[in-house]
């Protein structure tokens, strides 16, 4: 028993020491972590002051750094990453879990598919009304604008979602409703969502990877290809079609058909999976000749290098209506000039705004009241609606938001809004662009915050048999016209 102690010891004291050697002295090579973190600068005793010294500002700072640089730290991480994952099931990416049968879900796609991520009627509607309009508009110049529903992973593969998320009691999605009032409002738009499903049980390969967050590398060809014909019937232009010389087949996922499992940075690769790649003869492929721009998540980064210069003479890729690709990554990464934004939406031949499941809360990212208002200047939004918005396209305020109202039972809605009324009456006084609703909006805030006056104005819209709101209003519209009569 002593032995086995002392061997021990001397074990750990031996990776100490290969440890420290690691960091003063990079022997062995390693691979770095992937997925999105931050990390601390290397320890340096340039941050030594004797004030930090003596406040502990300088322990607490170098021992991060030293944690953050140890030797052999990304090994070590992996290994007990690995440790969890093959004997409790735990992953350490954030945001991903797994699902049944080894499948690996991004949490987001869960929450939209069981309608916790539901954002309400009223919001879909003012989103879809206004993106009709703007259809409407670039009509009237021959440009066609293109809405498509990407699939997702947890629509397409419910029966593999742990059984925590209670997936049979889902309730109203993004998705189910969007499309409904899609058909109503005589949108042009592409329902790929529903087309991968029917192709789910007659399909030769997998259209969904097991460990990857996107459609497959064979989805993403259906997918590229479908839109290609879809835009030759809108445009009346002939489009480039892509057809597979070859098939190739691996035991193991590749490229972004294994993208969560990177995330997951194991040790050992997770157990293969069959996977199906199209070897598509582009450079024999004439290039399209529209110009196209492109609103998109992530989805289409599977297709912009590939499909995407094949289908379009030029193409602009707005990642997520921010960022303009591919310098999207760039440290500071180059955005998106909204300036003059109707002239610029008038200067493409089609455009095309996709969005996949996981996204649809968000509301296209704000790209329907963008260019609603390019094309209506005389229209102001309510500064209120501008921080629902921000609350919708925040992933983490988001998310605080979605959580907050499931612990409460409110419905997500109203839980933004109120978020939003609290945000915008506690800094009213430093919000730029004001305008005359938000002064209106302020004040009825201010009347439902004074507990005499709204009891007064309560009993009032009883007495004359007419809503509170509306009693508020009026109050709230009286309130402002008597303080401008004011010397």
């Amino acid at each position: 028993m002593r032995a086995t102690k002392l061997i021990l010891f001397s074990l750990v004291l031996l990776l100490l020491a290969i440890s420290s050697l690691q960091l003063c002295y990079p022997v062995f090579k390693e691979s770095p972590l992937n997925g999105f973190f931050s990390q601390n600068p290397s320890p340096s005793l340039k941050y030594f002051t004797w004030r930090r010294w003596f406040s502990s500002n300088f322990q607490d700072e170098i021992t991060k750094q030293f944690n953050d640089h140890l030797g052999l730290r990304n090994s070590l991480v992996r290994i007990s990453n690995q440790c969890d994952y093959s004997l409790y099931g735990i992953i350490h990416a954030d945001g991903f879990i797994r699902g049944k049968n080894r499948y690996l879900y991004e949490e987001g796609y869960i929450h939209e598919y069981t309608g916790e991520y539901f954002i309400g009627t009223a919001a879909i509607d003012k989103k879809l009304s206004r993106l009709k309009n703007v259809m409407d508009s670039l009509n009237a110049y021959h440009i066609p604008l293109l809405l498509v529903y990407e699939p997702g992973k947890a629509g397409f593969y419910p029966e593999f979602i742990p059984g925590r998320f209670h997936p049979e009691k889902r309730t109203l999605t993004n998705y189910e409703y969007m499309l409904q009032r899609s058909q109503e409002l005589g949108l042009t738009f592409m329902d790929l969502h529903s087309y991968f499903l029917k192709m789910k049980d007659t399909s030769r390969y997998a259209l969904f990877p097991r460990y990857g967050m996107h459609w497959s590398m064979y989805g993403a060809h259906i997918a590229a290809d479908t839109i290609s014909r879809f835009l030759s019937t809108v445009s009346n232009v002939k489009m480039p079609f892509f057809q597979v010389r070859k098939m190739h087949l691996s035991s193991r996922s590749l490229g972004s058909d294994y993208d969560i499992g990177e995330m997951l940075n194991l040790a050992c690769p997770l157990e293969p999976t069959p996977g199906a790649y199209p070897m598509v003869p582009f450079h024999s492929i004439p290039a399209g000749i529209l110009s196209a721009l492109v609103v998109a998540d992530s989805y289409y980064i599977t297709l912009v290098e590939s499909y995407g210069k094949k289908m379009f003479g030029k193409q602009d890729f707005w990642y997520y209506n921010k960022k303009m690709y591919p310098n999207q990554n760039n440290n500071p990464p180059e955005y998106v000039d909204k300036s003059s934004l109707r002239e610029k939406l008038k200067k493409y031949d089609v455009i095309l705004l996709m969005v996949s499941e996981i996204n649809l809360h968000c509301g296209f990212w704000n790209f329907a009241d963008e260019a609603f208002l390019a094309f209506h200047p005389e229209i102001k939004d309510p500064l209120l609606y501008g921080i629902e918005n921000e609350i919708r396209n925040d992933r983490q305020w988001f998310q605080f938001i979605s959580g907050r109202a499931l612990r409460e039972q409110m419905t997500l809605e109203k839980t933004i809004r109120i978020n939003a009324e609290y945000v915008f009456f506690s800094n009213y006084n430093n919000l730029p662009g004001k305008g005359y609703w938000d002064t209106i909006q302020y004040i009825s805030m201010n009347i439902k915050n004074n507990t005499e006056w709204i009891k007064q104005i309560t009993k009032n819209a009883h007495d004359q048999n007419m809503p509170v709101d509306s009693a508020i209003l009026l109050n709230a519209i009286y309130t402002y016209n008597q303080s401008k009569k004011k010397p």
